[in-house]
């Protein structure tokens, strides 16, 4: 099995597990070429990925790979106001692309707009100057 690990924005180092072992909730791996705990501990902190990531980290708030926020539903005050087609570069920010009612609106990616976002939930939540969705 191989396993990738960011070491520079979107540069990932692939680590071959050579053996691993369940305890409880925990799995425990060996890696290839990672004899030495000195070796291992550079990957504190890092997250270690089952795929390589697809496409590119999103340009704020807080980083996030475009196939995470793609589907997520759009919330605002409790209302699902659309879902989340693409992620648009822009010239200083990115633009989530959100389809509502058959319409396109572009909503800026900044924290001014967005909130929260939760993969868990699915959701991002926002909020919007009043007329922003009409």
């Amino acid at each position: 099995m191989t396993l990738f690990i960011e070491e520079e924005k979107d540069q990932y180092r692939a680590l071959v597990v050579k053996n691993s072992q369940t305890m409880g909730l925990f799995v425990l791996l060996w890696f290839k070429d990672l004899n030495s705990k000195a070796k291992v501990e550079t990957l504190t902190g890092q997250l270690i990925w089952k795929e390589r990531p697809k496409g590119k980290m999103v340009n704020t708030p807080d980083g996030y790979f475009v196939y995470q926020l793609i589907d997520l539903r759009i919330m605002e005050n409790d209302q699902c106001l659309g879902v989340v087609s693409d992620v648009i570069e822009g010239p200083v920010y990115d633009y989530l692309q959100v389809f509502r009612n058959n319409k396109e609106f572009l909503l800026p990616f900044i924290r001014v707009y967005v909130k929260n976002i939760d993969l868990q939930a699915g959701s991002i939540t926002v909020e919007c100057p009043k007329g922003f969705w009409e």
